[in-house]
């Protein structure tokens, strides 16, 4: 009986090293950037959504120069993964986070601040509402603040984190949860971006939150 037990222990222990890991580690040792996603979530290609967010377009020198400087990663909880789902997300209720490091030019430099990252992906400060708003299309409605936090992290870092819902494609009220850093010198950009529905937020706010809070830069200026 002693063999039989020690036997199932062992088994037990076997399906234990055996099983799937809860989580996947991005990173880029060489940009000393972190943080983790469930490992049942899909990448998907960033390639065409870091050509919207540079303004770049596509078939120009401008975005061959983009994709050499920058690095970006997306993950998509969807079942058909989809860096359209960060911008639309009418087509799932199923969480997407994406995070890029880019070089800042020295225009962009001169012009960063708290405010300025707050707007980096979505219009969140009053100034910035108002200007959407005054726009053809209008801006988005549905717009709440949820957190705004500045964070100054080890390293010379110094950025926010906010929290915001507004309503999306089809009425759908959807939450981005966002964090932004600048280095010391303002030369370079980290940011990582969550966006899932409200519902779907609030529904899985710990898994969410593990991932926002797991990402970790260590920038060497």
């Amino acid at each position: 009986m002693r063999w039989g037990a020690a036997a199932a222990t062992a088994g037990v222990l076997l399906l234990g090293a055996c099983a799937a890991p809860e989580f996947n580690y991005v990173k880029n040792s060489g940009q000393m950037t972190y943080f983790k996603v469930p490992h049942d979530w899909h990448a998907a290609d960033t390639k065409t959504l870091d050509d919207a967010l540079s303004g770049t377009n596509p078939d120009s020198v401008a975005a061959q120069q983009r994709e050499q400087a920058w690095w970006s990663v997306l993950y998509d909880a969807s079942a058909h993964p989809t860096a359209e789902h960060l911008v639309t997300g009418d087509e799932t209720d199923e969480p997407v986070v994406y995070a890029r490091v880019s070089p800042l030019t020295p225009e962009a430099q001169n012009e960063i601040s708290l405010d300025s990252l707050r707007d980096l992906f979505l219009p969140v400060t009053d100034a910035a509402r108002q200007q959407a708003a005054a726009t053809a299309t209008g801006g988005l409605p549905g717009f709440q603040l949820l957190r705004d936090q500045v964070l100054t992290p080890s390293s010379g870092l110094h950025g926010v984190r906010v929290t915001y819902e507004y309503e999306m494609d089809n009425s759908v009220l959807h939450t981005f949860d966002q964090i932004a850093l600048v280095n010391s010198d303002s030369s370079k950009l980290y940011e990582l971006i969550i966006r899932c529905s409200s519902r779907c937020y609030s529904d899985r706010s710990s898994e969410l939150n593990d991932i926002a809070t797991s990402f970790t830069v260590r920038s060497s200026s």
